[in-house]
């Protein structure tokens, strides 16, 4: 495993609650792509995919308008989809897709089906689907295309290997699933539709009466979540839930001083920062402030017992 001793040594001490960046999360990673070895470069690669899940989704929506935008992807072409959906329309071999992410081209053998549905109902000279392909695209989850997609990115990287990538995106899915099992709770919702994922927790969201999912005892943060999702204030809502991240990260590369996961520990909190670095001013500090302040004081017990568990 490669030691980056140096490049840990001379990072500028960053905090939660700063408000100016040394350098953004791209030119950090811009610095440290020399020095990388290959494999670690995926696991950045691995971060960045998330945000490259917004270019399919607005390709696949409106391909024109997407590809005339001033953002493009950086980890894949539209070239590649343009090729695909030709193949697909035309019924021809279908070009090979090892350039794409396994949760990518999960996601295009469901969707595309979907995508041509109302062309095999058309006129002579449009695309028919076979029988298996529309099965599969009936078959589908009933979520969002976004869930459905995020789903398919969370499962492809907690198999990654890196033990704390995957607990990483485990923290952040269980989050997401566990504030929209409150909010499926209070409107009366099915919460099958909105929990992404397979495992024991997502099973316990989608079917457990417990005012807790009977999962207090898995999940220590789970009180401060609760808290979380009766705020209405959803800057400051967004703002608790970094600050739960934040903590987590330090704890978790505590140990891990010179190692590819402090870098990645790293990047990943000046990419929080640059989200704070963006909010006004004005309501920004004084508020951000105040709710660090009231965290720290409502989720100590919570925080630490977390920690706790993650040191076994």
């Amino acid at each position: 495993m490669a030691k980056y001793y140096a490049t840990v040594a001379g990072l500028p001490n960053i905090t939660v609650e700063d408000r100016k960046l040394p350098f953004t999360s791209l030119q950090f990673l811009q610095e440290l792509r020399p020095i990388l070895s290959r494999t670690d470069s995926k696991l950045f690669d691995l971060l960045l995919w998330e945000q490259e899940n917004q270019f399919l989704l607005r390709y696949l929506e409106d391909s024109e308008k997407t590809k005339a935008e001033e953002s493009r992807p950086t980890l894949f072409s539209y070239d590649t989809l343009d090729g695909i959906i030709a193949a697909y329309r035309e019924k021809r071999v279908m070009p090979r897709m090892d350039s794409l992410p396994e949760h990518f081209r999960t996601f295009l053998s469901e969707k595309l089906p979907e995508i041509f549905r109302e062309e095999e109902e058309g006129d002579d000279g449009q695309i028919s689907l076979s029988d298996t392909e529309a099965e599969e695209g009936k078959a589908r989850l009933p979520i969002s295309d976004e869930d459905r997609l995020a789903m398919y990115y969370y499962e492809y990287a907690m198999k990654c290997g890196n033990d704390f990538l995957e607990e990483w995106f485990a923290l952040n899915l269980h989050i997401k699933n566990i504030l929209a099992a409150i909010t499926c709770r209070k409107l009366g919702w099915n919460p099958i539709n909105y929990i992404v994922g397979t495992g024991e927790i997502e099973d316990k969201l989608r079917t457990s009466r417990a005012r807790d999912f009977d999962l207090g005892e898995e999940l220590p943060y789970l009180s401060t979540l609760f808290s979380v999702g009766e705020e209405t204030d959803i800057t400051k809502r967004e703002r608790l839930l970094d600050v739960i991240r934040w903590e987590w990260l330090e704890e978790s590369v505590f140990n891990r001083v010179f190692t590819i996961e402090r870098l990645l520990c790293y990047y990943l909190e000046l990419a929080i920062i640059e989200r704070w670095v963006k909010l006004d001013e004005k309501t920004g500090e004084e508020t951000f402030r105040r709710i660090v302040k009231t965290l720290k004081h409502e989720s100590a017990e919570s925080l630490d017992e977390f920690r706790r568990n993650q040191k076994k």
